[in-house]
């Protein structure tokens, strides 16, 4: 029987608590960094986030004022509490773009939460032809989503197994990346992906994959964190054609 996530520790301030997650793999130091509007399951041995969780609403996208500022910087959360935390120069000459896990464009709506996004604990080594085309386009279609819907929740991550290849600095460089997107609006439906470093254009359709799919590759149980995945007529992914979207710009 997998072993999922069976504890949860609370040992630090109501900004930063810490628990330990049991997978089939084995036992993980887990930081839950709480950045107000998102926050991050961050693995402090990996020095990657596990996931990054958020609410996307239509009223919010509708009320875009921040300007991106790419001023990347490390999670002062982290190093305040003397934690493992990554630098925005270790992805320097990398050959990778520090992509986010929780979008910029999703937090336009406030300058200050706009440039909390920068914090490296929100970032994953990306190449640049994802990153900036394929991871994108799901993001544009999420946000559209959420405009059409009115409110959804938003789960992103990376898959992690074993003998990644590691930048310089011993980052180890995911292979594949998730989003599961929950509509909170009734009636309520999931829709999950699993992306590729090397996916190129539109993989809407081809990458999307039922909730099991995402937990059995990163091994972690998101029912505990997630009441709605406890549903089981909801963890096959809803058709593309049954959500509705429009563009809150």
């Amino acid at each position: 029987m997998k072993i999922k996530i069976l504890l949860l520790l609370v040992l630090f301030s109501s900004c930063t608590t810490q628990r330990v997650v049991l997978t089939q793999k084995a036992r993980t130091q887990m930081v839950v960094i709480d950045h107000q509007y998102f926050k991050i399951l961050y693995n402090t041995e990996k020095r990657l986030a596990e996931y990054v969780s958020y609410e996307l609403s239509a009223e919010r996208l509708k009320a875009r004022q921040a300007t991106r500022s790419n001023k990347f910087l490390i999670d002062p959360k982290l190093k305040d509490k003397n934690l493992p935390f990554v630098t925005p120069s270790e992805y320097v000459k990398s050959g990778y773009d520090r992509g986010h896990l929780a979008p910029s464009g999703d937090f336009a709506w406030d300058q200050s939460v706009n440039d909390t996004t920068f914090v490296m604990s929100n970032m994953v080594p990306q190449s640049p032809n994802l990153n900036r085309d394929s991871w994108k386009r799901l993001e544009d279609q999420v946000r559209k989503w959420a405009c059409g819907e009115g409110k959804v929740l938003v789960i992103t991550g990376p898959v992690f197994i074993p003998n990644l290849p590691r930048m310089k600095s011993g980052l180890e460089i995911p292979q594949k990346f998730f989003k599961i997107i929950i509509d909170q609006t009734p009636p309520i439906k999931i829709i999950s992906f699993i992306y590729d470093q090397n996916d190129r254009g539109d993989m809407l359709a081809k990458n999307m994959v039922p909730v099991k799919n995402v937990e059995a590759q990163t091994a972690l149980a998101y029912q505990k964190d997630f009441p709605e995945l406890q549903n089981e007529s909801l963890r096959s992914p809803a058709s593309i054609n049954e959500w509705k979207e429009a563009d809150c710009n």
